[in-house]
């Protein structure tokens, strides 16, 4: 006995005991009763057992053959089971997907997505981990994980990319500030203000445009970059938070980004206020998982009137524009 049992026996050994009629259980089969009885007797021969117990009126299981029916059924289901999750994450509605993302896209971008990716693919398990942008970037790059979302990422030919949203970026500023009860502010009342915003060695492309921005309106104020690294950003850094308290400083953010702005603090429009976009970025060999992904994506921005377009590869980096 080898113990190499064939999935075909198994069958034909299942239908013959839940039947015990081998001419009933050789039509449920779509097969002729002489292979059938070939089939169990090879089965039988494998084990080196009785499977039934045969009479020229009836057909009963043996002892051997209710043990061994106890098994069937699950190690059939079992299989069954892995061949149809295999197809599934063949087409990408099973497995698990890896998502990074920068704090400024977790408010709204990235939960409507997940939503509708959950309606459309429950069997798809995420995970999720917050980074900051040149982390993120690393992250698909080297396959670690296999989506970002970022704002002005700073993307190479390696990685295929969509821009799926603009968010025109507002100031916070003390609730006490001159500044506080205008809305927009204009970008040239803050030419000579001190601005406090996370190093750029975490997000130089966004970091780029903003500065760009301000810069192109006046701005020759200080740069106070944070120290606290968090996802509350200013408002957990406690020297951003008391400058910008005392209104000797200020910083930059989306309306989606805060619910509610913190108590002492507000959100303003600036004019002119400056678009920044929100951009998806995988690698060309990315999986079908992810490719679901993209599809949701783009009817998400497509739903909810967000300008995207279709895939885009670049060979130089993603920046302003």
């Amino acid at each position: 006995m080898s113990g190499h049992v064939e999935l075909r026996h198994l069958r034909a050994f299942v239908a013959v005991a839940e039947e015990l009629h081998f001419s009933r259980a050789a039509k449920r089969l779509h097969m002729v009763q002489q292979s059938l009885s070939a089939q169990i007797q090879q089965l039988e021969e494998e084990l080196g057992v009785r499977l039934f117990v045969r009479t020229t009126r009836k057909v009963e299981l043996s002892d051997a053959g209710r043990v061994l029916l106890a098994h069937a059924h699950s190690i059939l289901d079992a299989v069954s089971t892995a061949c149809e999750q295999t197809r599934r994450a063949s087409s990408g509605e099973a497995g698990q997907l890896a998502i990074s993302y920068t704090p400024t896209v977790a408010a709204e971008t990235l939960p409507l997505l997940v939503k509708e990716l959950h309606r459309r693919h429950p069997a798809v398990a995420l995970q999720m981990c917050e980074m900051w942008q040149a982390e993120s970037v690393d992250a698909v790059k080297t396959g670690r994980f296999d989506i970002g979302l970022a704002r002005c990422p700073m993307l190479d030919a390696d990685l295929e990319y969509l821009s799926m949203r603009e968010e025109p970026l507002g100031v916070v500023l003390g609730s006490r500030h001159p500044l506080a009860a205008q809305d927009p502010v204009p970008l040239a009342h803050l030419a000579y203000a001190t601005l406090a915003i996370w190093p750029r060695a975490l997000s130089p492309g966004f970091y780029d445009q903003v500065l760009g921005v301000f810069r192109s309106h006046g701005f020759a104020g200080r740069i106070q970059e944070f120290e606290y690294l968090s996802s509350g950003v200013f408002h957990s850094d406690p020297a951003a938070r008391e400058e910008i308290a005392r209104c000797r400083a200020f910083s930059v953010a989306f309306a989606t980004q805060f619910d509610p702005v913190p108590d002492g603090f507000v959100w303003r429009r600036v004019d002119p206020a400056p678009m920044i976009p929100v951009h998806m970025f995988w690698r060309p060999t990315a999986g079908p998982a992810t490719q679901n992904f993209l599809a949701v994506a783009l009817d998400v921005a497509e739903r909810e009137g967000w300008a995207a377009g279709p895939p885009t590869r670049r060979s130089a980096a993603v920046g302003p524009h």
